[in-house]
């Protein structure tokens, strides 16, 4: 059985490392020559996973990683509940390589969605091309914006043999207790969308700050001053929307503008993609927009397209004009901010981009194990659309 939390790992003391390998091929090497100087019993359990664990100060799932190779190999066999034996014919074989701690040529993509539905397509293309330049490939697992299947998931790549994880989290929770597995195995991580202060870890995302900054200059420059940003997800638990929502504020105040924490809406929860694509009625978000029309805002900044999306169809719905009556802006410029016959105005993202900059660290960190982690930020663009105008009267 697993840990439910895992533990920094380091090479064992008793342990002298002089190839580059994985924690679990040098306790498998140092149990077989361990075995061959005949320092185990055949009638005694040698271990169990726990027993191995506190011995080597790994993890409970690296201790399991070397008994199962080494019960492949047929050095050692299991009894359910005592542990582990040696194998009475081990002291004859010679471990093989397992096939999964040869070098992989496989790069793991984890993410919250299915990239058609957004502009991370042309990420993943990017890196798809690259790779395979140099003779590797991508492989992409879909955790569906459920957390817990992330964390399942990223259990799961540490008993597979990836070269390396690119890794779209679905908050600013990203489980680094398990990424650490990957980062003391020589293998980089690359976290994208989200901002993290890790040190250790490279990091690649937009430049959500300046695209909240954009955007509000853009509707401040049409002579908006009552402007409202509004949120489906958390700001406490999204690094994207809390940078976009610092660029907003940083304008405003920039500008002489005052703010009013009334006219802020962050984290309202229940705006769903099912019901923007039905266009359902929103009972919860029509109060929210005629509460804020009514004290007097004249514009909403959106934290994505599809929020912004779902604004319009409120606004429809209570009989406002967008954008005579109240101006809509979104994130991303994606399929979304095409959906209406006016278009969205928005920030685009350069996925391209992105692509490209995570396949150089991902290249690097295989040509230099030395290569030092990355945090790099990339442009992005204003978007001007049918949905933003001057507001009444000018």
């Amino acid at each position: 059985m697993m840990d439910s939390t895992m533990k920094t790992e380091t090479t064992p003391s008793n342990i002298t490392q002089t190839t580059k390998k994985n924690l679990y091929e040098i306790i498998i090497d140092d149990i077989y020559s361990r075995i061959q100087k005949g320092d185990f019993s055949y009638d005694e359990p040698i271990c169990t996973e726990k027993q191995l664990s506190l011995q080597y100060n790994v993890s409970r799932i690296t201790a399991k990683r070397a008994i199962t190779d080494l019960e492949h190999q047929g050095i050692l066999y299991r009894k359910r509940g005592v542990g582990s034996f040696v194998a009475r014919d081990s002291a004859v074989k010679r471990p093989n390589t397992p096939a999964a701690s040869q070098p992989s040529n496989s790069f793991t993509f984890l993410l919250p969605f299915d990239v058609a539905k957004g502009g991370l397509i042309d990420t993943v293309t990017e890196i798809s091309a690259k790779l395979n330049t140099f003779g590797y490939f991508i492989g992409m697992y879909i955790t569906g914006d459920n957390a817990s299947k992330e964390k399942y998931t990223i259990r799961q790549l540490l008993e597979q043999n990836t070269a390396g994880i690119v890794y779209y989290p679905k908050s600013n929770k990203i489980y680094l207790d398990l990424l650490n597995n990957f980062v003391i195995n020589g293998k980089p991580v690359i976290i994208i969308d989200k901002t993290t202060d890790c040190s250790y870890i490279h990091n690649v995302v937009s430049d959500n700050f300046e695209g909240g900054k954009l955007l509000t200059e853009h509707l401040i420059s049409l002579g908006h001053k009552k402007i409202t940003f509004l949120s489906n997800a958390s700001i406490d638990e999204t690094s994207s929307v809390r940078d976009r929502f610092g660029g907003y504020i940083h304008t405003l105040r920039k500008y002489g503008i005052s703010t009013n924490a009334e006219n802020i809406v962050n984290g309202l929860g229940f705006l769903t993609e099912s019901a923007a694509v039905s266009q359902a009625s929103n009972p919860q978000l029509n109060a929210v927009i005629k509460g804020l029309y009514d004290s007097g805002v004249t514009a909403i900044e959106a934290e994505n397209d599809q929020v912004a999306y779902s604004v319009i169809l409120s606004c429809r719905e209570l009989g406002l004009n967008v954008p005579k009556d109240i101006s809509i802006c979104g994130f991303d410029n994606t399929a979304w901010a095409q959906k209406t016959d006016i278009g969205i105005t928005t920030v685009s993202q350069d996925f391209p981009e992105i692509g490209r900059q995570v396949s150089q660290i991902l290249l690097s960190s295989l040509k230099d194990p030395s290569y030092p982690p990355q945090k790099v930020i990339v442009p992005v663009k204003l978007i001007p659309r049918g949905s933003t105008q001057p507001p009444k009267g000018m």
